[in-house]
């Protein structure tokens, strides 16, 4: 039922974005004026950057948690607290390899083709048969990849086991410009380890680091990995990663 009138002369609210062109994360194009006077402000945001640093110090965030265990009754399997995904249908991928017939990606055409690229590397890799056996199970499932807007803005990737097929959300910062859309592959190796594993165990979670590593190492020389590989190496170079990861949560 349409709601009243409104009174003569009332002027109806109208958002500062209506009409404006979303992504698929609903993430508004901003007005050139406002870009501007973001520029215009970075000097002083840089100040009170460096102040804060020297003031109060960085606050490290242990390895072992830069992957949080997942939250109770969720379905996913890394806590990332609040997230956003689009809901472009995703379109199969035509892999380079057999193995990953099947898999597929959501988002736009550019988030298709950054995944893709993942994917096809993946393919170019001699994999261990533990990683072929998940990677190839997922594709087979129709697995899809895609990027999510976390909460939690410095976790990596997580995977939803709540559908009708297994979903490995990347983060949204993996999709812009800049960054190597190559890093994606060894994320989906990770995430895919939980296909196998308990969800929320230690050691499960220590496999899927071991996975994510290993794939790392054959993907990139060491001055070309992401943060991701880096936390895995250094995850996997504690005395005890595994009583670290019990530290955190993990069970």
């Amino acid at each position: 039922m349409a709601g009243p009138d409104p009174q003569p002369g009332a002027r109806r609210a109208v958002s500062v974005y209506e009409g404006a062109r979303t992504g698929e994360l609903e993430d508004p194009l901003l007005p050139r004026w406002f870009v501007l006077l973001g520029l215009a402000a970075i000097p002083a945001a840089i100040g009170v950057l460096i102040w804060a640093f020297v003031a109060f110090g960085p606050e490290e965030v242990p390895v072992a948690a830069r992957r949080p265990p997942p939250v109770e009754g969720s379905t996913l399997t890394t806590a990332v607290g609040e997230y956003n995904v689009g809901d472009l249908d995703p379109l199969e991928l035509s892999p380079s390899c057999a193995l990953l017939e099947g898999i597929r990606a959501g988002g736009t055409a550019v988030d298709i083709d950054r995944i893709a690229d993942a994917v096809d590397e993946l393919c170019e890799l001699v994999l261990p048969e533990a990683i072929a056996r998940r990677l190839q199970s997922f594709a087979r499932a129709g697995g899809v990849v895609r990027f999510a807007q976390f909460e939690a803005t410095g976790v990596d990737s997580t995977l939803d086991t709540g559908g009708d097929v297994p979903v490995v959300l990347v983060n949204a910062r993996l999709a812009r410009d800049g960054t190597d859309p190559l890093w994606i592959g060894p994320l989906i190796v990770h995430d895919t380890t939980w296909l196998e594993e308990p969800v929320g165990t230690a050691a499960g979670a220590l496999l899927a680091r071991q996975a994510e590593a290993e794939i790392c190492g054959r993907m990139f020389l060491p001055d070309d990995r992401s943060r991701a590989c880096n936390d895995a190496a250094a995850l996997l170079a504690l005395a005890d990663p595994l009583g670290a990861l019990e530290a955190e949560g993990f069970r």
